[in-house]
């Protein structure tokens, strides 16, 4: 694999490459078709994944800090990556697999995280304006103060979630699990809660609280 190439971005036929632990800082990897490849423990900060086809590849315990992933990861396991201020606005990270990721103020705008897994991670502050998350996991997933404004958690698992003084106005957040979850003075106007499970949550200082 000339390593060389890659950076300068002109070798873009990678599918099904063994890129593991490869330094690849930087790399101008745009449109690059990277489908199945491995590039588990690769280090991709700051690197430009523009349209690249990351679909079905192995990108486990990569650094992707400040990288654009504004990219086709549909099912890309990103399972405990590093992708803290990374640009993912738009991208379709359909079943892809967050578990123990690094998301600190990651960019997830108008992303399509349908069917995700995002089991236990820390959204915090993190900006999900728009995004798709129905039928995505976020059990025990930390997102107090992300801005949910307008995104669609149709379906989603939300139990044991901390949403604590996220904006969730005008949401979907019909037909989700969010038993035990923390809305502690969220925005909830305008949002859509039909047939949520909201069975041990805590709501107050939300709409929801009758006690206000």
């Amino acid at each position: 694999m000339n390593i060389k190439e890659i950076h300068a971005g002109t070798l873009k036929q990678l599918a099904g490459a063994d890129l593991q632990d490869e330094d690849l800082s930087g790399a101008d990897l745009t449109r690059a078709n990277l489908a199945g490849a491995n590039l588990t423990g690769a280090v991709l900060t700051d690197a430009r994944l523009s349209s690249a086809r990351l679909d079905g590849a192995n990108l486990m315990g990569c650094d992707l800090s400040r990288a654009d992933l504004r990219a086709n990861c549909l099912g890309t396991n990103l399972m405990q990556s590093n992708l803290s201020e990374a640009d993912l606005r738009g991208s379709n990270l359909r079943g892809a697999n967050l578990m123990q990721a690094n998301l600190r103020r990651a960019v997830f705008t108008g992303a399509f995280l349908s069917g995700a897994n995002l089991i236990g991670v820390n959204l915090s502050g993190v900006d999900l304006r728009g995004a798709d998350l129905r039928g995505a996991n976020l059990s025990n997933a930390n997102l107090q103060n992300a801005n949910l404004r307008q995104a669609n958690l149709q379906g989603a698992v939300l139990t044991e979630v901390n949403l604590e003084e996220a904006d969730l106005r005008e949401a979907n957040l019909a037909g989700t699990n969010a038993a035990g979850a923390n809305f502690l003075c969220a925005e909830l106007e305008n949002a859509n809660l039909e047939g949520a499970n909201l069975s041990g949550a805590c709501v107050r200082g939300t709409l929801l609280d009758t006690n206000g």
